[in-house]
């Protein structure tokens, strides 16, 4: 990765809420080390095992890891016999763009990034062992390739170049090249205080027999002075009635 994405610290939250399930997943791909917590294919796999909610959703966001994590991730997301929603929270770079890829449903966050690029990894030794690694990383490039075309629908040669340019997007980006399937942003909850409809509706039946009946008074005493028409003023989730 050319770019250098900052450290996003690792979160990995497994619950169910209501009919959903839902899972978080932020910070590194793979097994965790010494130094670093990661959300592995394994960790991923126990989590969901035994749910039996039928919707799954992961929010994700991650710069990316291990490549043969996030593939066995995608794979499995791919044959869960669920409906998996991953919902892009901040960023799915690299091996994290392979999770989302799994899922019957990409959700892009107003303001979230996905981005896609070549494997990478470190290589020493003879001139043989510097072929093979090209040999490795070039059969996870074709991976990652097929990975992206199957859920775009692009030709190989199409994914290829993003995949060797590193390609950024933004969410309106992805969701246009085929990576995810929509831009979401959160509902906002309404501050004002509401009524029922219920409510409304006994507001203004009063209003309007207290109105019908001032008008019945008004026209048996005709020498009465006219009074003041009422004014009533109902709010209802910030609208004026």
């Amino acid at each position: 990765m050319k770019d250098k994405i900052k450290s996003i610290p690792h979160k990995f939250v497994n619950q169910t809420n209501g009919e959903e399930h839902e899972m978080v997943i932020a910070g590194a791909i793979g097994q965790s080390g010494w130094f670093f917590t990661a959300t592995s294919a394994e960790d991923v796999r126990n989590a969901l095992q035994d749910v039996t909610a039928s919707t799954v959703r992961i929010k994700l966001n991650s710069g990316g890891g291990d490549a043969d994590h996030g593939i066995e991730i995608y794979n499995y997301l791919k044959d869960l016999d669920k409906h998996v929603i991953v919902e892009v929270t901040s960023l799915a770079a690299s091996a994290a763009s392979v999770i989302a890829m799994g899922a019957d449903e990409v959700i892009m966050r107003t303001g979230s990034r996905m981005m896609i690029h070549e494997a990478a990894t470190f290589a020493y030794g003879t001139k043989q062992d510097i072929k093979k690694t090209l040999n490795a990383l070039e059969t996870y490039d074709e991976s990652i390739v097929s990975i992206y075309q199957e859920k775009t629908g692009k030709t190989r040669d199409e994914i290829a170049e993003l995949v060797e340019n590193e390609t950024w997007m933004t969410a309106e980006e992805a969701v246009e090249k085929g990576f995810a399937d929509k831009l979401e942003s959160k509902k906002q909850e309404d501050s004002q205080e509401g009524i029922t409809d219920e409510q409304l509706q006994q507001i203004i039946n009063t209003v309007t027999t207290s109105v019908t009946n001032q008008l019945k008074q008004s026209n048996n005493n005709p020498s009465n002075e006219p009074k003041q028409p009422v004014h009533t003023q109902v709010k209802r989730k910030g609208f004026i009635f």
